[in-house]
């Protein structure tokens, strides 16, 4: 449950602060929940893409391709979970299973590689043994401070997929995210690839599965992941706990930047093994400790408070990547 990159010292702070009886409780999974956010999230990207078909305007495509790149997002966002093993800890081949197959797969990575990649981010957060931040390395577009325009300009790359080919290859190359897993996870790939060319040969959706799948996964979906990494570890003021920062967003950015908790990316390095819609009580809770919160980086609005802090931030922090 606990971060194993915090100090020991400020481990045992976080245990003083929250109750471990109400970690413990918080910690515990909630399956049904997992299970029914990511269905819901599948309904909204069938739908989104039934609708465009049948309305045939460009109009309608666009906003279908923005809107189901959101939850593209949302769904990696689950995945993330199902890697905390969020549905099941005592099942977890039936919790890999529906990972793979609801949430992970159809992005072409599976939940072992994420996991693998992952649990090396959560131990060696910001350093150089943590493969996100060597990914992100020397690359202009995570050097800050940027202007307001800057990140603007940044954004629109990576709409029209600019960075593509370079995150999908340190996802499946350098990080080999669907590469090097076991016997069950190569199943897992086989059974899927082979239903979904059935699915999409039988029903003739070859080209539905083209714009309304793989067009927002190449553009609007790199934009809102950058615009994620930089948030949860980038431009900060001071470094925070984890050196990691909590964004508190508003309701639409909850809905189409940040949904199921993860803009509390802080109190998750913390507490890894809460799952994301507990999190913001974690905050509250951490949020009543005097010395918790003066070292907390807490920041207001995706579009707004972050956006003056990228425009801000001074060459200790911003140039950490380098």
């Amino acid at each position: 449950m606990f971060n194993p990159t915090e100090p020991a010292q400020s481990r045992r702070q976080h245990e003083h602060t929250v109750e471990r009886a109400r970690l413990l409780e918080w910690g515990r999974p909630a399956p049904l929940r997992l299970l029914a956010s990511t269905l819901w999230e599948w309904a909204l990207i069938l739908s989104a893409a039934g609708l465009a078909i049948q309305a045939q305007t460009i109009f309608a495509s666009v906003l279908a391709v923005v809107f189901i790149a959101t939850r593209q997002h949302a769904l990696l966002i689950l995945m993330h979970e199902f890697s905390h093993r969020q549905f099941s800890r005592t099942r977890p081949e039936l919790n890999d299973t529906l990972g793979d197959f609801l949430t992970a797969l159809p992005f072409t990575i599976t939940l072992f590689g994420f996991r693998r990649d992952h649990a090396a981010h959560h131990r060696h957060t910001a350093t150089d043994h943590d493969p996100n931040w060597v990914s992100c390395k020397g690359q202009d577009r995570f050097r800050f401070p940027k202007s307001a325009i800057g990140m603007l300009v940044l954004m629109l790359k990576h709409c029209v997929g600019l960075f593509s080919l370079h995150e999908f290859r340190t996802a499946l190359v350098t990080s080999k995210m669907a590469s090097q897993c076991p016997p069950a996870t190569q199943y897992r790939q086989w059974i899927f690839a082979l239903l979904l060319a059935a699915v999409l040969t039988g029903f003739h959706l070859w080209l539905a599965a083209l714009v309304y799948w793989l067009i927002p996964m190449f553009t609007v979906l790199m934009a809102l992941l950058y615009w994620r990494d930089v948030a949860e570890h980038f431009a900060m003021p001071q470094p925070g706990h984890g050196a990691s920062r909590t964004v508190i967003a508003s309701w639409w950015e909850r809905l189409l930047i940040a949904p199921h908790g993860v803009g509390f990316h802080a109190e998750h390095h913390l507490y890894p093994a809460i799952p994301g819609f507990r999190l913001p009580q974690v905050h509250a809770a951490l949020m009543k400790d005097d010395v918790y919160a003066r070292k907390a980086q807490v920041t207001h609005g995706y579009c707004t408070g972050l956006i003056r802090e990228i425009a801000a931030a001074g060459t200790t922090h911003s140039s950490m990547k380098d």
